[in-house]
């Protein structure tokens, strides 16, 4: 079964968009740095009005909102 994934937020401006859950993870990234994905998400604080994705820190996300 092939795996979709959700392309990125290509309307996003900010400068640091690379760090952002939704290219990173459009990139593999959740696949290839299970780990280092896990500490991004884990405990989250945030969530993305845009794509629902939720991180620890609102630095990676593209229009994050308080849980």
């Amino acid at each position: 079964m092939k795996e979709e994934k959700m392309e990125h937020n290509l309307e996003c401006k900010s400068e640091s968009h690379s760090e952002h859950l939704c290219y990173i993870v459009s990139q593999g990234f959740d696949f290839s740095e299970a780990e280092r994905y896990k500490e991004l998400v884990e405990d989250a604080e945030f969530k993305c009005q845009r794509c629902g994705r939720v991180a620890k820190s609102s630095n990676n996300l593209c229009m994050p909102v308080g849980l």
